[in-house]
């Protein structure tokens, strides 16, 4: 007799199942070998990074004729560029300057060209987590990305430099007397131009990148929890580092080198944290086949190692699977699965009680952490055994698509997959 569990309208967070999320997250971090992407990324955004504050800066200076205190402001923001070049001679020689030069040709150049490579490491790394091929782009596809990234270069720079209008703004002799007599409310305004705003930016930017270069569809959803995670971590690592870290009582020669460290730090664990969350991302999307695949080679009691007795103890019980009515299957004591000859859309995984596999010259026992019936998706027949259940049995059904689904995920699970059957088949012959 078969009975049907209620079922839950989404996946509920259960500790089990978060620990399994977090351990595929950090597995595949490690097996993907994100933290050399991370480092390709960080060193592609820094030398894309510094044409992009020369620009700025020529712009400001140049074609703005920006005030003494704007530059300033801005270079607050780039403390290594102001500790590392004279930029009184820098400004002074850029303002006696009429006519578009070599210097910004070259540096519209370089920006595009090192954007270039940054996105090209940013797109290798998402590949590598979500798990799609390296197709050769066709011209005017690759003509434009060349564009695409090039405007994003340009929106980037557009948005740093409002940010830094924004901050200049607040500080205007006309709102002298707004800071007097609300000094608190000016400060909170002006901290959250600059404090805050940036960080709403990077929440947005994590969005879009884990929405649309993932190319595995996730929903907005789906992309929103992880990119607000990035930005929370990336926010609080900073508040750490400044805890720690205070290059102000340096000199001059150190004061330069730890700023250049600062920055490449901040740099690089940015991208460690936001590969690690775009992993998050691809794991919770697919994390039913991710789990399937764990079931179906999870250890036996037989294997008494620290290692996979962990793995067992931690994968054994699939609380997302059994709360989906539509995949468990509840049976009593004395009911039959399936039966020999009959033709099969399920294979299964014993998640509570034993059953007992059948067929002409053998039996076979399975008890809970067992997989079977997946043979009939292999050798496109019916079954080729009975399958009874000698207790009382909690299944989890796991149809074709699921199953196929968690062979792509992991290919190692499809040869996995053979020698398991190839013992059968040769009962069979």
């Amino acid at each position: 007799m078969e009975q049907r569990r209620g079922r839950r309208p989404q996946r509920e967070l259960t500790p089990r199942t978060l620990l399994q999320i977090l351990y595929f997250s950090v597995r595949y971090t490690s097996s993907n070998d994100l933290f050399s992407y991370a480092a390709s990324c960080a060193f592609g955004f820094l030398l894309s990074f510094l044409p992009v504050v020369m620009m700025i800066l020529t712009i400001l200076v140049r074609f703005l004729h920006a005030e003494g205190k704007v530059v300033s402001e801005f270079l607050q923001v780039y403390p290594l560029v102001s500790s590392t070049v004279n930029l009184e001679n820098v400004i002074n020689s850029l303002r006696q300057i009429r006519t578009l030069t070599n210097f910004e040709v070259i540096v519209s150049i370089t920006i595009v060209w090192m954007a270039r490579r940054f996105f090209i490491s940013l797109t290798r790394s998402l590949r590598r987590i979500f798990r799609h091929s390296d197709r050769q782009q066709k011209g005017f596809i690759l003509v434009f990305s060349f564009a695409a990234e090039a405007l994003l270069t340009i929106i980037i720079s557009a948005l740093i430099f409002l940010l830094i209008v924004f901050r200049s703004l607040v500080r205007l002799p006309i709102l002298d007397e707004l800071t007097l007599a609300y000094p608190a409310l000016m400060e909170s305004f002006a901290d959250l131009i600059a404090g805050t705003f940036p960080f709403i930016l990077l929440f947005i930017g994590c969005v879009l990148v884990y929405k649309f270069m993932s190319r595995t569809r996730p929903t907005l959803m789906q992309c929103i929890f992880p990119a607000l995670l990035c930005t929370f971590s990336f926010w609080g690592f900073r508040k750490l580092m400044k805890l720690f870290i205070n290059v102000n009582r340096y000199n001059t020669v150190y004061g330069v080198l730890s700023n250049a460290i600062v920055l490449l730090l901040e740099v690089y664990f940015f991208f460690i944290i936001f590969l690690f969350f775009a992993q998050l991302l691809f794991v919770n999307q697919f994390f039913d086949s991710l789990i399937l695949g764990e079931l179906y080679c999870l250890p036996g009691r037989n294997e008494t190692k620290l290692k996979a007795s962990l793995k067992r103890l931690l994968f054994i019980r699939p609380d997302s699977l059994l709360e989906q009515e539509e995949n468990t299957l509840c049976l009593k004591k004395g009911s039959y699965v399936y039966r020999q000859g009959e033709e099969g859309c399920y294979s299964y995984y014993v998640a509570e009680g034993a059953l007992m596999l059948s067929r002409q010259n053998s039996l076979r026992y399975l008890e809970e952490g067992s997989f079977f019936g997946e043979d009939v998706f292999l050798s496109r027949q019916g079954r080729s055994e009975d399958a009874l259940a000698i207790s009382d049995c909690v299944l989890i059904k796991v149809g074709k698509e699921l199953f196929f689904s968690m062979l792509k995920r992991n290919p190692a699970l499809a040869q996995r997959s053979l020698f398991r059957m190839y013992p059968r088949v040769e009962e069979g012959q």
